[in-house]
């Protein structure tokens, strides 16, 4: 009697265990390192990326030596958007990087910034671009527009040529803010 109900509790275990090896794995979503300090879940908030950017456009304390290790970041983002085959965990362990390079005072005080979409507005209106919204106060991704038909677009770029504004599509528009975060560190290296 103890002999097989060692053995029940032997192969039942022995099941078990097949069960569980076969199973499918379930993986943790996998978070950026920019999320432990950045958040979008605050109204109308930027992406983290564009957050990224564009605080550091608004520091003060980014060093030279910063600078010389984020340029080539902020490069490989403006390179890595324009392919449309990169992954999008491609572009975040690029993030990552980025966020790395910088210490955890820059990432609170950018943090602290709560940049919102409608203040990104505001900075491609200085530079020009306008960028077409569905609803108000929300930034519609740049260089996208796939559902718009060839005549929508060729009248919205006309409409907006005619006013002298550049529109928010195309790879220009989508990496603006990237390559004025560039021009803003390649000035505070030559300092």
């Amino acid at each position: 009697m103890k002999k097989s109900i060692f053995r029940i509790a032997l192969f039942s275990l022995l099941v078990v265990s097949l069960i569980y090896a076969c199973s499918p794995k379930v993986e943790a979503t996998p978070t950026s390192l920019a999320s432990t300090y950045l958040s979008i879940e605050y109204s109308d908030a930027a992406n983290i990326r564009s957050q990224l950017a564009y605080g550091t456009l608004k520091l003060v304390d980014v060093t030279p030596e910063q600078a010389r290790t984020l340029i080539p970041l902020w490069q490989a983002v403006i390179s890595l958007s324009g392919d449309t085959t990169t992954a999008s965990e491609e572009l975040t362990a690029v993030q990552d990087q980025i966020t790395a390079a910088m210490t955890a005072d820059q990432l609170q005080a950018i943090a602290g910034m709560q940049i919102t979409n409608a203040g990104l507005n505001e900075f491609y209106a200085q530079y020009g671009v306008t960028l077409p919204t569905l609803v108000p106060g929300v930034t519609k991704v740049p260089g996208s527009g796939s559902g718009k038909t060839e005549e929508e677009k060729a009248a919205a770029q006309a409409a907006a040529a005619a006013l002298g504004q550049t529109t928010g599509s195309g790879q220009t528009a989508k990496t603006l803010l990237f390559e004025k975060t560039i021009e803003h560190l390649t000035t505070v290296v030559s300092q």
